[in-house]
């Protein structure tokens, strides 16, 4: 007897890691393959800040914190988030990463049919919290340079919008918006009264600058819901530790029903928001060198991608991640490309359309984390593949 499952089932998929699957099978083949398809700094060298971690050794050997954590995070956490957002406590919670963050927004914001204005390109997370919410789809474009299109956000809105999502820095593109954008889009959200939902997990992963322009530095009164956690400017994605800070007129109701879907998950692993706590009171040091590790990343790439006949690639500016478009009539989809390049050649990337449905053109994303040697050595092995099928 088949179990029949949910028909929102259809709509969860997360190809970063989907793909993987058809990566361990070219690996069993004896083939090397070049992990170049999720950011995960530890995974290539990378590590928390030593005060992070000696935070949650701390708690694991005081017994106050193996009992259940209060539901909304634990206090001290969430003051130290307040200050840092400028907000008060009582308008933090804190989540099993972001992506939990997410997914309660998404189930506390949305009815079947209404949708939320996402970028194109997008986080996948956002893509399917929306479809298996009952939302529909409603992407607004970016210019070549992957910054937002305001004309396009202001008439993609309709009276089913609910709000308006922007991803700063951008992950898969690495782009960050300049701040006339930015002032832009929060003047459009306050004439339709619009919440923002900011993302700015990567807001201290610039390579080009100190940090990224944060929306709470212009937000006014428009509601604004700043996420944000310690996997990415911590180097710590294994921690699962994010959070949600809720500013601006008429958050009262949906800060009440993030901490009703607080209370109805429990609570998050009380020693890692101790790491957690340890992270935004603690320095920042390590912020310069993984800086400079990956401004020589990201120029090898940058570089290799654009001396490429048939790839050209968009310098990115933070983050981890290059988003390089495909300008070879020999694959129909950029699927194609990333599956084929992955059985001949074992570089394992991303296509772009598992960022965005509608985007304009064949592009894929690659993590730019491995060591500089393995980077020339992953670029070597497209170039060579992509002569081929040019001269092919």
């Amino acid at each position: 007897m088949a179990i029949t499952l949910s028909e929102k089932m259809a709509h969860v998929s997360y190809e970063i890691r989907d793909i993987v699957v058809r990566a361990k099978k070219v690996q069993a083949s004896g083939k090397k393959v070049h992990w170049l398809n999720i950011g995960d700094p530890n995974q290539f060298g990378f590590s928390p800040p030593k005060h992070v971690t000696e935070g949650i050794i701390a708690a694991l050997h005081d017994k106050k914190y193996s009992a259940y954590c209060p539901s909304e995070g634990d206090p001290e956490l969430r003051e130290a988030i307040g200050r840092l957002e400028g907000v008060p406590a009582e308008n933090v919670t804190v989540h099993n990463g972001l992506s939990e963050g997410i997914d309660f927004l998404f189930q506390a914001l949305l009815n079947p049919g209404e949708n939320i204005m996402m970028p194109s390109p997008c986080y996948p997370l956002y893509i399917t919290k929306l479809k298996a919410s009952g939302g529909h789809e409603n992407y607004y474009q970016c210019d070549e340079n992957f910054i937002p299109q305001t004309d396009e956000i202001r008439r993609g809105i309709n009276s089913k919008t609910q709000a308006i999502v922007l991803i700063n820095p951008n992950n898969p593109t690495g782009a960050t918006y300049p701040r006339k954008i930015l002032e832009e889009i929060v003047n459009i959200a306050g004439e339709h009264n619009l919440p923002i939902i900011a993302d700015e997990i990567y807001d201290r992963m610039t390579i080009d600058s100190e940090r990224s322009i944060n929306m709470r530095e212009l937000s006014k009164d428009v509601p604004l819901v700043s996420g944000n956690g310690i996997s990415k400017n911590f180097l710590y994605p294994g921690a699962r530790v994010g959070y949600l800070a809720l500013r601006g007129n008429g958050i009262e109701e949906l800060r009440g029903a993030l901490v009703k879907l607080c209370n109805q998950r429990l609570s998050v692993n009380w020693e890692m928001q101790r790491g957690a706590l340890a992270a935004y009171t603690g320095p920042m040091d390590h912020i310069a060198k993984t800086r400079e590790e990956l401004r020589i990343r990201r120029d090898i790439v940058y570089n290799g991608f654009n001396s490429m006949p048939g790839i050209s690639c968009v310098k990115p500016s933070a983050a981890f991640y290059a988003f390089p478009k495909v300008e070879l009539d020999s694959f129909k989809t950029d699927k194609e490309f990333a599956y084929s390049l992955l059985d001949e050649t074992g570089v394992l990337v991303v296509p772009g359309s598992a960022f965005a449905p509608s985007i304009r053109g064949k592009y894929f994303r690659l993590v730019f984390l491995a060591p500089p040697d393995e980077l020339h050595e992953a670029l070597s092995k497209i170039e060579r593949f992509v002569e081929k099928r040019k001269s092919g």
